[in-house]
C-alpha cells in the first residue's frame, strides 16, 4: 500500500513539476483584407449583436443563450453566451478608439475559467480594410501543456471568423458558407486514384490537374470527382491522399490505381465557396464533432466531393463541396 501511494505521489509530483515549467502563454494574431470601408467593418465588430451572424464559435450551437448589455457598442458593453456545447463566457468592450482599434476582455466560465485580452485593429487600404484580430493571455495551470495546440486551434478559428465577417459585410466577396448536415451512411464504390501527398494547400494545387487527367481517360465515370484523405488530421502538416473518380464495376483496367472505398458512418457538411476555404471547412467540421462529442474514426478515409469544376462557375461562391468525416456509430 505504501509503495503504491509513494508511486502515485511521485507521478503527481512529476506532473506538477512539468506543468510548472510550462509558461502556458497564448498569443494569436490573424489579419485579413476585407472589401468594405473601415467605418463599416469597425461598426460591425463594435456591434456585439452582429457576432452570432459571423462568429466561428456560435455556429456550432445556434440555440445557445445570448444576453446583451443595454448598450453593446460602448465601453463596458458586453454579451454573455451560455451553451451546452460551446460553454459559457463573456466578451466586454474595454477601450474603443473609433475607426482604429477595439480592446476587449474575454472571460471563459466553462469548460474552464480563463480571462484573456482581445485586440482588434483596423487599417484603411484604399477602399478596403485590413483587419487584425488578436488575443493574448495564459492557459489555466492544469491546461498549460495545451497552450501550443490551443494557439493553432484559435488561429484557425480567427481565420474562419474573419472570412465569415468579410462575407457578412460584402456578399459578393469570396467567403465560405458552412452547413452542418449530420450523420450519413455511405455505400462502397470503386474508384481510380492518383496518389497525392502534402499539406492541404499543396493538395489544392495538385487537385485540378489530377482530376483533369482522370476525367480524360476512356472510362465509365459514375460519380463526382473527390479526394480521399487517409488518417486525416486538419492540424497536421502532411497528408496521404488520393485524387479520385468513381468508376463502374465493369470499367476496363487502366494504368491508374484501382481502389475500393468500403463505405461506413460519416458526418456530412457542405461548403459553399472557393476551394481555398477547404482547410478552414475541415477545421470547422472537426471542431463541430469534438464539441458535440462525436467520436471520429481516423483509421478510415475522410472524403471531399466536388460538385462543380471551378472553371465552370462564374462566381467562386457558387462552388459546392461536400465533406465527409468518418465517425463511430
Amino acid at each position: 500500500m505504501w509503495i503504491l501511494a509513494g508511486l502515485i505521489g511521485s507521478i503527481l509530483l512529476a506532473a506538477l513539476i512539468y506543468l510548472a515549467g510550462q509558461k502556458g502563454r497564448l498569443r494569436v494574431d490573424r489579419s485579413l483584407e476585407i472589401d468594405a470601408t473601415v467605418e463599416a467593418v469597425f461598426d460591425t465588430v463594435l456591434d456585439l449583436k452582429s457576432w452570432p451572424l459571423w462568429s466561428p464559435w456560435l455556429m456550432h450551437e445556434p440555440d445557445a443563450r445570448i444576453d446583451y448589455s443595454d448598450k453593446v457598442n460602448v465601453e463596458g458593453g458586453y454579451f454573455l453566451w451560455d451553451g451546452k456545447v460551446i460553454g459559457a463566457g463573456k466578451v466586454t468592450h474595454l477601450e474603443i478608439r473609433p475607426g482604429r482599434a477595439i480592446h476587449q476582455q474575454i472571460e471563459f466560465q466553462r469548460p474552464f475559467k480563463l480571462v484573456n485580452q482581445v485586440e482588434w485593429e483596423f487599417e484603411k487600404i484604399g477602399t478596403r480594410t485590413l483587419v487584425t484580430w488578436g488575443m493574448h493571455g495564459k492557459m489555466p495551470f492544469l491546461w498549460r501543456f495545451m497552450a501550443k495546440r490551443m494557439e493553432s486551434v484559435i488561429a484557425r478559428d480567427y481565420e474562419l471568423g474573419l472570412a465569415l465577417l468579410g462575407g457578412y459585410l460584402n456578399e459578393a466577396t469570396a467567403h465560405p458558407q458552412l452547413d452542418f448536415i449530420g450523420d450519413e451512411e455511405l455505400e462502397q464504390f470503386h474508384y481510380w486514384a492518383i496518389p497525392c501527398n502534402g499539406n492541404l494547400r499543396q493538395l489544392e494545387a495538385a487537385r485540378r490537374s489530377s482530376i483533369e487527367t482522370l476525367r480524360s481517360s476512356p472510362a465509365s465515370q459514375i460519380g463526382l470527382s473527390l479526394t480521399l484523405y487517409h488518417q486525416f488530421d486538419p492540424l497536421g502538416v502532411q497528408f496521404q491522399a488520393e485524387i479520385a473518380v468513381p468508376i463502374g464495376d465493369n470499367t476496363p483496367l487502366s494504368n491508374y490505381r484501382q481502389r475500393n472505398f468500403d463505405g461506413g458512418h460519416y458526418f456530412k457538411m457542405t461548403l459553399h465557396g472557393d476551394h481555398r476555404f477547404l482547410p478552414l471547412a475541415w477545421h470547422a467540421l472537426t471542431s463541430h464533432c469534438r464539441l458535440h462529442k462525436i467520436k471520429t474514426e481516423p483509421t478510415r478515409p475522410a472524403l471531399e466531393i466536388y460538385h462543380q469544376d471551378p472553371a465552370e462557375v462564374d462566381d467562386s461562391n457558387q462552388q459546392v463541396t461536400t465533406l465527409f468525416l468518418p465517425i463511430r456509430k
